[in-house]
């Protein structure tokens, strides 16, 4: 029996929650390298699949991507790829106490990680081809959502920040 959809997307939530929770001073760089590779896997993908499938007998074309990929493919390992370099190695971090202390910080953190699934998912579903994502979008509640409201879950995390950044001292 495989997962559903719903399924998928809730463990995929639940793992970014506790992500965030356990990795606190690098959720907003995570979410940051989510937007980051959403523009580079879409505005690079179909590009990277023409450069790779069109090469005339060259040894990728001819041993291993001959029918074994699709600009979905392309853009999804793009935007994989991106992500972990920037998340795992992007430079800038946050002072875990810009979050706050306490059970209200917690709160936030998982606010973010959830978002931060949210963000992921929808790009990844933005990737997909009209004709498969009819038929995730028919049998999945919680991707009709992430495609129907996309455009909220790319603002909210940024609203997110701004609001949870105020009442915190400066240091001065």
């Amino acid at each position: 029996m495989l997962p559903s959809w719903d399924m998928v997307l809730l463990v995929f939530g639940g793992v970014s929650i506790v992500y965030s929770l356990m990795l606190r001073e690098r959720v907003v760089m995570t979410l940051l390298a989510a937007y980051a590779a959403m523009i580079v896997a879409d505005r690079w993908g179909g590009a990277l699949y023409h450069l790779v499938t069109n090469q005339g007998g060259g040894v990728l074309n001819e041993q291993f991507l001959h029918g074994n990929v699709s600009v979905l493919t392309m853009q999804i390992a793009l935007f994989a790829g991106v992500m972990l370099i920037i998340a795992l190695r992007g430079g800038v971090l946050i002072h875990p106490e810009s979050i706050g202390a306490g059970f209200l910080s917690y709160g936030v953190l998982m606010v973010y990680g959830l978002l931060t699934a949210a963000v992921i998912a929808s790009a990844i579903l933005g990737f997909v081809p009209k004709e498969q994502l009819d038929v995730i979008y028919a049998s999945s509640k919680i991707a009709k959502q992430l495609v129907d409201y996309q455009a909220w879950l790319l603002v909210l995390p940024l609203l997110l920040m701004l609001v949870s950044g105020w009442g915190h001292e400066r240091d001065r």
